[in-house]
Order: structure tokens, then C-alpha cells, then sequence
């Protein structure tokens, strides 16, 4: 199903909305908001079929590592929200995802002029952290805090 979008709509951006967070935080975007566009980027349209039912939810196929599609992805959004993530991997699988995607979604953030960020982290996220999941989690972190002091977002972290 195609949502009846309004051009007058605050659009928000959720990366990693087809996941298990994902799919519970756009049902309730949905029904709290149902005024409200959910864009959820989708690697492969399958991932996101639980979505396809929300009225306001649109799920196009895109690689959210591509700079330039992140950066088509966030023009016009009022906001993102980051739950990317992996939980098992080599240090390159997880820098690629939990350090590079935080640094290229603060590019694309400032770029496109979307201000507020709402950063899903994890529990015991530290640059010495026992894992490599953990150190990789802390350093998108510092990135993205970086991206705030600058003055160029909004940012939560949780």
C-alpha cells in the first residue's frame, strides 16, 4: 500500500526501522503522530513487508552506507533516527557500521539541514569496553558528539 502523504507532513527518517526496535518504534510514530511521514530506508524490500500496513510509512530500497543516497534519504526530514546496528562481526563490519554510518549520517544531517538526531547506542559503550561491539558503539558516539558541539546537530543519545 502507497500512504496518502501530505505535502504539509513532518517527515522523519528511521535507519534500521525494519529491524525488531524499528518495526515497535514505527507503530508507535504511527500512532501517536498519524500526521507524521516514517521513511525507512530498506536494504531489500522483504525486510521491511511489517512496515508496508502503517499508513505513513514509506519503505524505499536503499544502502544507507551510500553517502549520496543518505543524503537524497534526509533531504526535507525534520528528523533521524539511527538504530543501525550489528551485533556480531569483524572490527572492520563493526567500524563500518557503528562509527563510519554515525559520521556519514552527521554529514548528510548538516548537509540536507536537519538538526535533531536521536542516536540508538548500546549498555557499556567505552573506548575500553571488552568488546570490539562496545569500543565500536563508543567511538560513532564520539563522533556524533563531536558533529554536536559543532553546533551542527541536535543530538540524543540513547
Amino acid at each position: 500500500m502507497t500512504p496518502a502523504l501530505r505535502s504539509d507532513m513532518k517527515r522523519v527518517v528511521v535507519l534500521g526501522g525494519s529491524g525488531f526496535v524499528g518495526r515497535a518504534l514505527c507503530r508507535r510514530l504511527v500512532a501517536r503522530w498519524p500526521a507524521l511521514c516514517v521513511v525507512v530506508p530498506t536494504r531489500r524490500a522483504g525486510h521491511a513487508q511489517a512496515l508496508r500496513p502503517l499508513p505513513t510509512v514509506l519503505t524505499p530500497v536503499a544502502d544507507v552506507h551510500d553517502a549520496a543516497t543518505l543524503a537524497n534519504l534526509l533531504t526535507g526530514a525534520d528528523a533521524v533516527v539511527n538504530l543501525v546496528a550489528i551485533l556480531h562481526g569483524s572490527e572492520g563490519a563493526f567500524d563500518k557500521v557503528h562509527v563510519e554510518l554515525p559520521q556519514k549520517i552527521a554529514r548528510a544531517c548538516a548537509a540536507a539541514g536537519v538538526h535533531r538526531l536521536v542516536h540508538i547506542s548500546a549498555l557499556g559503550a567505552g573506548l575500553d569496553a571488552p568488546s570490539m561491539y562496545q569500543r565500536s558503539k563508543a567511538r560513532g558516539e564520539a563522533a556524533l558528539q563531536a558533529a554536536a558541539a559543532a553546533g551542527t546537530l541536535d543530538l540524543t543519545l540513547l
